[in-house]
């Protein structure tokens, strides 16, 4: 038996008006008891990442005054996903007013959302000009260049987005995130 175990859910869903639905749930268990099971809703605009609703519920918690710590959710309203928004959910909502769970919840809800653009763009466009011109301006505004080794700024594929970009808008390479 396992002494503790994580597992974190999300899913992205278009929603009315053309924004992402977020929802995400983090289930713990310890000892094979259950410890958090918590749940996080956003609705968020694709195109600039503005969280236009963000609520919470705990199913689930080791004490009856973790819920308060759903207040700080309210806070991030408002708020864009976009470099430097996991600092600012570690500012709001791993302090003594949050949660930590709540905050690597809503973390991963942040970095899944990018991944939701990406395939809302297609879903929307397809494959068509728009969809790759909407994916690169997306890919700079998200800072994606230099997260991970595939996406480094010397590599093939940044360097293919970016004489691409130059030529006019032609596809340099998969725009996979």
């Amino acid at each position: 038996m396992a002494l503790f175990h994580r597992r974190i859910d999300i899913e992205v869903e278009e929603g009315p008006g053309g924004r992402m639905l977020l929802s995400g749930t983090l289930h713990d268990t310890r000892l094979g008891n259950p410890l958090h099971v918590m749940k996080v809703r956003a609705d968020v605009d694709p195109l600039d990442g503005r969280v236009h609703l963000l609520e919470g519920e705990m199913l689930h918690v080791p004490h009856e005054d973790c819920h308060h710590a759903l207040r700080t959710l309210e806070r991030l309203v408002g708020e864009r996903i976009v470099p430097g928004f996991t600092q600012l959910v570690r500012d709001t909502l791993w302090s003594q007013e949050g949660c930590t769970h709540l905050a690597v919840l809503v973390t991963d809800l942040g970095h899944a959302s990018v991944q939701g653009r990406g395939a809302l763009l297609v879903h929307r466009l397809g494959g068509d000009e728009r969809a790759v011109r909407l994916m690169r301006e997306q890919l700079l505004q998200l800072a994606i260049v230099d997260n991970c080794y595939t996406w480094r700024e010397d590599g093939p594929l940044v360097k293919g987005l970016r004489e691409a970009a130059e030529r006019g808008g032609e596809s340099g390479g998969e725009t996979e995130a």
